[in-house]
């Protein structure tokens, strides 16, 4: 009997549109999914902190893949098992790339380090780096110039927002195609705003981690998501699922469209494990 493992995107697929809460439909398909003995994995951009509240809420207490793969956190005991940190040579090239290629580009550093998870981990952020979502920047620290806040230790992640001119698509792929050394991921439709990891570092890397410490093949994974970053996710699972309100590359690459996050398309997605799993 296989043994599947679910893999979902938090903000634009687990939860409803402009809530930190997920669909009432979709918090009791994950109860049924964990009772059924089926791991279910929280894959999101987002920090070890700012998942607690989602995990709490949904009663998760399973594992979850944070920054875009870069930290992987053990929400039974809330503790961070892993992180990819970047290297301070790899954040000043970088970043020394970008200023001299995008006047005005300002810069945010995401910061995780193993351990028990707390109110301790520091966004930083330069003054005039703007979000892409309200609640992006609770409690971040701002500084004129993030270059010297490099040696603060524990980086897993780089964002950097680029006024440019030009459309989104286009400033994305230049900044790509300027940085080989690392993985770049596009966060945002309208805007420019890029997540930077370590190269080969994502979501798909993450979730890999974490089938594999459970002994879970790759192609019994159920991954959904609905933005850029889950791309990589949903290519490498087995099984791969987009919400009917994904952007239209990620339906491209998915398998199978459900219902949007504000109908609780992740229900689909689980009820499709659980039939996996009843397979003779």
């Amino acid at each position: 009997m296989p043994r599947p493992l679910i893999a979902t995107d938090l903000d634009g697929t687990l939860l409803t549109t402009g809530s930190q809460a997920p669909h009432p439909d979709a918090i009791s398909a994950v109860h049924k999914a964990i009772a059924a003995g089926i791991p279910v994995v929280f894959a999101t951009g987002r920090s070890p902190i700012d998942i607690l509240p989602v995990a709490q809420m949904v009663g998760h207490h399973w594992f979850a893949v944070c920054n875009d793969g870069s930290s992987l956190v053990d929400l039974a005991t809330e503790t961070v098992v892993r992180t990819h940190p970047m290297s301070e040579d790899l954040l000043e090239t970088v970043i020394s790339k970008l200023r001299s290629e995008f006047a005005g580009a300002k810069f945010l550093f995401d910061r995780v380090e193993v351990g028990p998870i707390s109110s301790s981990y520091k966004i930083i952020a330069e003054t005039g780096f703007e979000a892409p979502w309200a609640w992006a920047l609770d409690g971040a620290s701002f500084v004129d110039d993030i270059s010297t806040e490099i040696n603060v230790g524990g980086i897993v992640k780089l964002s950097v927002y680029i006024d440019a001119d030009g459309t989104t698509d286009s400033t994305y792929k230049d900044v790509k195609e300027f940085l080989p050394e690392v993985t770049c991921v596009r966060i945002h439709s309208d805007k420019t705003f890029i997540d930077i990891c370590n190269r080969g570092i994502s979501k798909a890397t993450g979730v890999a981690e974490i089938a594999e410490m459970q002994g879970i093949a790759q192609e019994d994974v159920f991954a959904v998501g609905d933005l850029f970053n889950d791309i990589e996710m949903l290519g490498w699972a087995g099984f791969s699922f987009a919400v009917e309100n994904a952007h239209p590359h990620v339906h491209d690459v998915a398998d199978l469209i459900v219902p949007s996050n504000d109908d609780g398309g992740v229900a689909q997605v689980v009820q499709a494990a659980l039939e996996h799993l009843n397979r003779p």
